[in-house]
């Protein structure tokens, strides 16, 4: 009699002691992963090979958030680099775009559709030169 309460009691600390939360999956816990894109255009002078203005997009996704760099690289104009700031959803990326530019800073809003092989990028303000198309690459390649 007193194996089996012995049995019984072990049994009833066993279960007793089982901690319920290690059985549930809690969304604090999973841990979203940053996606990173990249994408860059080169434009050679037609009479000089060292001359290449160069057109640069890195994201990181992270969730439904997004951050990254968009700059402008001429080879003999003043450039433009900036960061962008925002959100994503199916694909499409609506952003704050901070930058600086001839020695201005200046803020667009700016909207980024991703495509398997490029970016199209539009600005608020057609004159700020900011709309474009930028072609995809491996990030590991620049």
């Amino acid at each position: 009699m007193r194996i089996t309460l012995s049995v019984i009691a072990a049994m009833l600390l066993c279960i007793g002691c089982k901690n319920p939360k290690n059985e549930e999956i809690s969304s604090e816990n999973v841990e979203v992963t940053t996606k990173e894109l990249c994408f860059r255009n080169e434009y050679s002078f037609p009479d000089s090979a060292e001359n290449i203005d160069v057109l640069n997009l890195d994201l990181q996704i992270k969730g439904d958030s997004v951050t990254g760099n968009y700059n402008w690289l001429p080879a003999l104009k003043d450039q433009r680099n900036g960061t962008l700031e925002g959100t994503i959803q199916n694909k499409t990326i609506n952003a704050t775009y901070r930058y600086l530019q001839e020695g201005m800073e200046d803020t667009a809003q700016i909207t980024i559709v991703l495509k398997d092989d490029k970016a199209i990028v539009t600005g608020d303000n057609p004159e700020s030169g900011l709309d474009t198309e930028v072609a995809k690459i491996d990030c590991n390649s620049n």
